[in-house]
């Protein structure tokens, strides 16, 4: 519907998140997503259009897969299932899981593949709950002060005009949208909770995998012949394979 709105092509070197909120296509809302540069958080592309979901959802596992399989979060509320249940059933690999009982948030839990999903309690998709809103939109918040976003939408921005506090929720005033907002929220909401953090956790397994490469042991031998069983004992070297006679 030519509601695509695209600013940079994938970029294989780079990795990529899209964020997306779903509308049942028919209403006064509108479905929405954006991809961001993990990096370097900047939009790339949007989409903000009317479209019934199993469309919605083809679109996001096309556009996610041609941005290098990137990380896929749907909001997953009543209707965003159904977008999300397109993407199981194309079994778009790298769809965003996150807890499935909110006592508390635990950014440690925001995983995004499926396994050991039924012991985790992971649910495939992102909740928008009283608990998570008001986190969502305060980090919505420190991004643009301390500006460390970059966008290039006039349709976000326009949505941003109208998004207000009405009491103590945060939402667009009467009349108006707030999908582009929500849904670009939530990306970088996710981005720096969930994706640093699995970040830094690859970052220690690969520490502990070089350390277990580096240290070869004693059993590693080298040009003499049962030379890791040799050691040196008053100056005088000593073979010890009669410990395992």
């Amino acid at each position: 519907d030519s509601n695509v709105w695209i600013w940079e092509p994938p970029n294989y070197t780079k990795d990529y998140i899209v964020c997306a909120d779903v509308s049942r296509g028919d209403a006064t809302d509108y479905s929405a997503f954006h991809i961001l540069d993990v990096e370097s958080l900047e939009q790339v592309a949007e989409y903000k259009g009317r479209m019934s979901t199993r469309d919605f959802g083809n679109l996001l596992v096309n556009i996610s897969t041609e941005y290098n399989n990137a990380l896929l979060v749907v909001e997953n509320n009543n209707i965003g299932w159904a977008a999300i249940q397109q993407c199981i059933d194309r079994e778009y690999e790298n769809l965003f899981y996150m807890s499935k009982d909110l006592q508390y948030v635990d950014t440690y839990k925001q995983v995004n593949n499926k396994i050991n999903r039924m012991e985790k309690q992971i649910i495939p998709g992102f909740t928008l709950t009283q608990k998570t809103r008001p986190l969502v939109v305060a980090k919505l918040e420190e991004f643009f002060r301390e500006k460390l976003v970059t966008v290039y939408s006039q349709r976000l921005v326009d949505e941003l005009f109208v998004f207000i506090y009405n009491g103590s929720r945060a939402e667009a005033m009467s009349g108006y949208n707030d999908d582009l907002v929500m849904s670009y929220a939530m990306g970088l909401w996710i981005r720096e909770t969930a994706l640093r953090l699995r970040s830094e956790g690859i970052e220690l397994q690969k520490k502990a995998m070089n350390s277990i490469a580096s240290n070869q042991g004693v059993y590693v031998t080298s040009d003499n012949k049962n030379d890791s069983w040799v050691m040196e004992i008053n100056k005088e070297k000593e073979s010890l394979e009669w410990l395992i006679n």
